[in-house]
């Protein structure tokens, strides 16, 4: 019985740990947002775009090493919401994310997902702005940013993307006195494996984790007959 309650407490504190771990907000500190410049479409084809000209099967790619695939886009005209579109390996619904804007003509804002919904993290994601172009943003840490980062739109940069659930974003300019009001957002995530399956909000692994860390505190915490 003794070994059996030694064996519990240690499970309980690994448990304990993995859960605390996959609750714990990230606040990015000691990160780096990356932002490029990228004339053109998305998914049109051309480096760093991927998977043919197309949305469905958009990748970032560079040099030929596929680093994320689309998972989403959402759509404005004159910061009206139109819509989104989803890549072809995960679905999703609107209410998955939160989209705010600094102004009414959405040139600059804040997007978050939420986390558990078994969905990748988002590691690439690009605000399109009509024949401005788009920018291209992701987080890199401090240290890689100042090791692989010089220049920045290369496979040593972005290839040390960070995943995150929330992020900001911004249109690019027409010139330097006019910022293009926004067309589109694009979110790029994890690479799907061959044979993968479109996600379907499945029970979260971290509520699982919880319960049972749970279950064995109190598991442990009852008394013993004497």
């Amino acid at each position: 019985m003794k070994f059996i309650n030694t064996l519990l407490r240690q499970v309980k504190n690994i448990l304990l740990v993995l859960s605390l771990a996959l609750f714990s907000i990230s606040s990015y500190a000691g990160n780096t947002l990356v932002s490029v410049l990228i004339s053109g479409n998305d998914c049109d084809g051309d480096s760093p775009f991927g998977g043919g000209n197309g949305f469905e099967n958009c990748t970032i790619n560079i040099d030929g090493t596929e680093l994320a695939f689309v998972l989403t886009k959402f759509g404005y005209d004159d910061g009206e919401y139109e819509g989104h579109d989803d890549g072809a390996h995960y679905t999703y619904l609107e209410e998955h994310w939160d989209i705010d804007e600094n102004d009414s003509e959405y040139k600059s804002g804040t997007w978050t997902t939420p986390t558990g919904l078994g969905y990748p993290e988002v590691s690439f994601w690009s605000a399109k702005a009509g024949n401005a172009g788009l920018n291209l943003f992701w987080y890199v840490t401090d240290a890689d940013y100042a090791t692989e980062c010089d220049p920045d739109l290369t496979l040593s940069c972005m290839s040390a993307a960070v995943s995150v659930t929330t992020g900001t974003w911004s249109t690019p300019w027409n010139n330097s006195t006019s910022q293009a009001a926004l067309s589109h957002l694009t979110f790029f995530g994890g690479v799907c494996t061959e044979n993968c399956e479109p996600a379907e909000v499945p029970e979260p692994a971290t509520i699982a984790i919880f319960a049972l860390a749970l279950g064995l505190l109190r598991i442990q915490s009852k008394p013993r007959n004497t």
